[in-house]
């Protein structure tokens, strides 16, 4: 049949098969088998039949580590293979790059054309489905990314074992989190050796001067870039109002933050070429870390909604096609592995000093994580002031000012500050971010007095980045902005901020003023811009 080898799965391997002609076929080419039509296998029947057999959970490594540069040298040398490997292999680098977002150059359309031709075969069908899928950079719902990436990393693991013939392979992270010195926010050595015969596969050239130099990729920047408290300290998965859930959160902040602290636009810093970096890989395990750590360490609770029903295509192993369900991968233990150390949860505060029995104040009670998510889940944002104007940032700094608005009550001397008894916080929410170009670099937020706003740690509320704020048409989507981009927003607790203003006895009750400062030089004509700046209490 037109060189085709035609086989039938063994029963009970797939709850249903819908292949090309309509019956339960698997289809052989080439050592290579391509499943077409297959419907959600579930996830314990494929890991036994399809993954590469383990008999207990396998550990992922800080790359900084014996164990983890041990599979650091499997994964370059595998990597080797994957890029001579044909482009109609979904095995090879480039289909795994693809997979995430094909080439800025060019479009999904162009490149199907080009590789496949105008011929339709189980490989073109199964690009078709697999490329331009990355969660969420173009629309999606911001609860995907995390269990996408989780996804898509374990199958590329999975090639990693099959390409290397390492059953136990594993794939490193890379710490950049770490309070070592020696570690924190610096590319690790092995991805800055081109000229080494094993690991000059993991060099790129067009990364920022200070990764590939070994420096602290937020040198440059005026606060530490590798915090990670506020996000790790999320009670809830999913975003409520205009509080950022740690899906969100990790997504818009410390994900984006190493992506344009690493990479231009033509590398790690823009989604079309991010996947094509071999760093890319180490980060998102650093990621998926994070996810772990939350849900354990810090007692983060995955939520039970119908999203998690959405299904995604792979290629596993040996370039089968292979369905799986986002809600299938919340959990690293199903899936077999887990990671060498988590991310401890910070230390409680010091006791406050000891008073007498009849001054000591009275305890605050501590919410569980479910408590703290029902109590959120139950407030109403209230929007006290907004910008009249959108911030169009550049090369040099840009002020707008958020003003009272009619309807908001005004209760501090500060505009949006909420009583010191009161549940509620304030947030600085930017909304609708967008750039025609990736501008490299972060911006930094300060707010302050209208008038008189110094730049300093004291106004300081926290950096944007662009990366997930340019236009993607991930397809059916055409140049509808407003879809494309779907949700994009910061959102920053600056309760504290405001209330050091009212204890130095300021007085801002109808505006304050918003600074944006560019973390370096950006790159020119980028057009980057925040539509909408708001203070909420919530």
């Amino acid at each position: 049949m037109n060189g085709w080898d035609w086989e039938g799965p063994s029963a009970g391997d797939f709850n249903t098969i819908d292949s090309l002609a309509e019956s339960s076929t698997m289809i052989s080419l080439s050592r290579r088998r391509f499943l077409q039509g297959a419907s959600a296998m579930p996830l314990a029947a494929w890991l036994s039949s399809n993954a590469f057999a383990q008999s207990t959970t396998l550990t992922r490594y800080d790359i900084a580590t014996p164990q983890g540069l041990d599979m650091l040298t499997t994964y370059a040398n595998a990597m080797r293979i994957m890029l001579t490997r044909p482009e109609t292999d979904p095995t090879s680098w480039l289909w795994q790059w693809y997979t995430h977002f094909v080439s800025g150059a060019t479009t999904k359309a162009a490149e199907q054309a080009r590789i496949f031709g105008t011929a339709v075969t189980p490989q073109s069908m199964l690009a078709n489905e697999m490329w331009n899928t990355c969660q969420s950079h173009a629309g999606q719902n911001t609860n995907h990314f995390l269990p996408w990436h989780r996804m898509f990393v374990f199958f590329f693991e999975q090639i990693i074992r099959e390409v290397s013939g390492r059953p136990d392979f594993t794939l490193p992270y890379w710490d950049y989190t770490s309070a070592d010195p020696l570690k924190r926010g610096i590319l690790p050595l092995q991805f800055r050796l081109p000229n080494d015969p094993v690991f000059n596969v993991l060099y790129r050239s067009n990364r920022t001067t200070l990764a590939n130099t070994g420096q602290r990729i937020d040198k440059t920047q005026p606060t530490d870039q590798m915090d990670i408290s506020a996000t790790m300290a999320c009670a809830a998965y999913s975003t409520v109002g205009t509080v950022l859930g740690f899906c969100r959160s990790v997504d818009s902040n410390i994900h984006g933050r190493i992506h344009v602290l690493v990479g231009t636009a033509s590398n790690m810093g823009a989604v079309p070429y991010a996947a094509r970096d071999p760093l890319f890989w180490v980060h998102h395990s650093t990621i998926d870390r994070m996810w772990a750590s939350w849900n354990q360490n810090y007692a983060g609770v995955n939520p039970v909604s119908t999203w998690g029903n959405t299904q995604f295509v792979f290629a596993d192993r040996l370039g089968q096609r292979v369905t799986g369900r986002l809600k299938d991968f919340f959990s690293t233990s199903v899936l077999g592995y887990q990671y060498d150390s988590l991310i401890a949860p910070p230390p409680p505060p010091p006791p406050p000093p000891e008073q007498p029995a009849q001054q000591a104040p009275k305890k605050k009670k501590t919410l569980t994580t479910v408590q703290r998510v029902a109590a959120l889940m139950a407030s109403t944002p209230e929007r006290v002031a907004s910008s009249v104007k959108m911030a169009e940032l550049g090369a040099t700094n840009t002020r707008v000012s958020v003003e009272r608005l009619a309807a908001a009550k005004q209760v501090s001397p500060v505009l949006g500050l909420v009583p010191a008894t009161a549940p509620q916080r304030t947030y600085l929410v930017l909304k609708n971010l967008h750039t025609w170009k990736q501008p490299e670099v972060l911006y930094h937020v300060y707010l302050g007095p209208a008038k008189g706003n110094a730049l300093n740690k004291n106004t300081y509320v926290g950096a944007i980045n662009f990366f997930d704020a340019e236009f993607h048409d991930h397809g059916g989507k055409g140049a509808n902005l407003d879809t494309a981009l779907g949700e994009n927003f910061f959102s920053f607790d600056v309760t504290d901020l405001l209330r050091r203003y009212e204890r130095s006895g300021a007085v801002a009750r109808d505006a304050l003023q918003v600074t944006f400062v560019p973390g370096g030089k950006p790159r020119a004509g980028a057009g980057s811009m925040v539509a909408s700046i708001e203070l909420v209490r919530q």
